[in-house]
């Protein structure tokens, strides 16, 4: 009778230990995942063959931060935490009011997000393109 209870208690105590560590890797999962910083670049500059024009005057604001003013050929830099990417767009002349969202790769440390080109209608894929920094 003894054996047996000392075999439950192992038993538990064994499955609480199992459960604490499974718990402990997940929450480092999400800490990772969540606070991972990604440096990302919007760009308004026009394509070299002519395939769609720099927006003339906009503001953007990235995730929740304070609205950048972008003129035809500027490129700013905002440093984001998370995967999770939202960019609104909206142009001086009205045109553009759009609230575009974009997930980024894990690995990836830096991306290009080129605002003429979702004015162009091209899908934020097409849009957003992995960034060296040199």
């Amino acid at each position: 009778m003894n054996l047996q209870l000392i075999s439950n208690s192992k038993k538990r105590s064994l499955v609480v230990r199992s459960v604490i560590i499974v718990i402990y890797i997940l929450l480092a999962i999400i800490m990772f995942v969540s606070g991972r910083s990604h440096t990302v670049l919007i760009d308004n500059h026009a394509a070299e063959d002519g395939s769609y024009n720099a927006i003339k005057g906009m503001t953007v604001t990235v995730n929740n931060s304070k609205p950048s003013e972008f003129m035809k050929g500027d490129r700013d830099k905002f440093v984001i935490k998370g995967q999770t990417l939202k960019v609104k767009v909206q142009s001086f002349d009205g045109k553009i009011d759009k609230v575009y969202t974009f997930k980024i790769p894990l690995k990836t440390d830096s991306v290009l997000i080129s605002i003429p080109k979702l004015a162009a209608g091209m899908d934020e894929t097409q849009a957003m393109e992995e960034f060296q920094l040199n």
